[in-house]
């Protein structure tokens, strides 16, 4: 018997940033507020928080260790103050701190001698972040021995690397391996799905990790080109399984940045040409954010797929209500002009929210399916024969061969999906922004990251609304 379909399900989606992660978890805080109180207005008794929670990089391991906290005491009740607690362990009191007057002579000589100095609140974080990257943060990352340049022997090209086991350890503090998830209507609270975000290396393709089952039960990530041989289909090149759910290793492998941290090794299953057939073997990953760090194509994707191929819907699957929260902003008011200012710019750009052109594109395709829809409807009312329909609806299509599983034109009008409201709650840069932002746990910054998520989200002057409700 066909499961009822629900009206719509709730996304939160959390972008990569290092220790502005904090301020996702003041801003989740205030959106567990805000959509507990309106649920409860609206008399949506026993709707679950959220239905949906992906993540890349530090949004990941935030998304990790709130799927995990509700698995483990079937609530949403509580998730808020875990994630406190975990950003508050997270966090290492600066030698900064200490130094009496340090943050008054900065400020002085900003605001009397020269404004282009910096502020003292900027000097502080400034230093903060150089200071951590020469001692580490020891419940984050420890510095390695700098390798030094054997290939060009160039004195400044030496590679300064950092050791993420420190993250690993404390995400296992906080969270409990594997996470595995499923949708059941039937149960006392419909289970969060978990949705990762990582890059294959070598291949150089977004790899996701689905704490929710295939169609056969099994949990795995195929990507690559889809393999047809001899019209049989044998699936995708690589294959990553992890029927028991999703592991700590795979959530460290959305939060490894290139360069600072090294390559996350994972077992995958990969197809020998020469053989013919699919063979273990290492592949390495990095960061998600470098491929996808806002993942709301990842999202709708893997959600049109569940409910079509493992629930069976045919017609229409849930509409998704989406919640974003950006933590790189991508509007800034000011240009700067300093070096430090330019690379800060740089990398808000480059890690920045894009999914506004592919939410555009994604509803695009929406109404080109109902498009089709309705154009079988008016032929069949003007007398086409149903032979002649489904003998085109029948077809592969154009692209069958790419690196996409083998369609037919009939797959494609099947499964329609629709977003519906999206709210967006944009992380501001202050006037004491730096570039290496991302690297400062000080607690002072972590504290001041969680509370302008929580103030700025719960009076709404960092959210932005497409539609009215979430």
């Amino acid at each position: 018997m066909q499961e009822k379909v629900p009206n719509f399900q709730r996304v939160l989606i959390l972008q990569g940033g290092g220790s502005l992660g904090a301020y996702e978890a003041g801003a989740y805080k205030a959106l567990y507020e805000m959509v507990t109180k309106a649920d409860n207005e609206r008399g949506f008794k026993d709707k679950p928080l959220i239905d949906i929670v992906a993540g890349t990089s530090i949004g990941a391991i935030n998304s990790a260790v709130l799927v995990s906290y509700v698995i483990e005491k079937n609530t949403w009740e509580g998730s808020a103050e875990r994630l406190y607690e975990f950003w508050e362990y997270l966090s290492k009191e600066s030698s900064l701190d200490y130094i009496p007057g340090f943050t008054y002579w900065w400020d002085f000589f900003h605001n009397k001698v020269n404004h282009d100095i910096a502020t003292g609140e900027a000097a502080r974080r400034y230093y903060a972040t150089k200071e951590f990257s020469a001692v580490g943060v020891p419940t984050v990352f420890s510095p390695l021995m700098p390798r030094l340049d054997t290939k060009f022997f160039d004195p400044q090209n030496i590679w300064y690397r950092f050791d993420s086991k420190p993250l690993k350890r404390s995400l296992e503090k906080f969270a409990k391996f594997p996470i595995a998830t499923t949708f059941d209507e039937k149960a006392s609270m419909s289970q969060p799905r978990l949705i990762l975000v990582s890059v294959d290396v070598a291949e150089g393709a977004t790899v996701v990790f689905d704490s929710y089952e295939k169609e056969d039960g099994s949990r795995r990530t195929g990507y690559g080109k889809y393999i047809v041989q001899g019209g049989k289909e044998l699936g995708f090149t690589h294959n990553i399984r992890y029927d028991d759910g999703i592991t700590a290793d795979q959530v460290i492998a959305s939060a490894s940045v290139p360069l600072n941290f090294g390559y996350i090794p994972l077992k995958v299953e990969s197809y020998n040409n020469t053989t013919s057939s699919y063979e273990k073997n290492i592949r390495y990953f990095w960061d998600g954010g470098i491929m996808s760090n806002t993942p709301l194509t990842q999202v709708v994707l893997h959600h049109r797929y569940y409910w079509l191929n493992r629930k069976g819907f045919k017609d229409v699957v849930p509409k998704l209500n989406i919640a974003i929260v950006n933590v790189h902003p991508a509007k800034q008011d000011t240009i700067p002009w300093d070096h430090d200012g330019v690379i800060n710019r740089r990398e808000d750009i480059t890690f920045s929210d894009r999914t506004e052109r592919e939410e555009q594109a994604i509803l695009l395709v929406s109404d080109l399916v109902d498009l089709g829809r309705e154009l079988i409807k008016i032929a069949k009312d003007h007398g086409a024969s149903d032979d002649i329909i489904n003998s085109l609806l029948d077809r592969k299509t154009i692209n069958h061969g790419l690196a996409i599983r083998p369609r037919k034109y009939s797959d494609i009008l099947i499964g329609q999906f629709e977003i519906g409201d999206v709210v967006r709650i944009n992380r501001k840069s202050d006037q004491h922004t730096i570039s290496n932002k991302i690297f400062d746990f000080s607690s002072k910054t972590i504290n001041q990251l969680i509370e302008s998520g929580y103030k700025n989200t719960l009076d709404r002057s960092d959210v932005e609304y497409s539609g009215e409700n979430f």
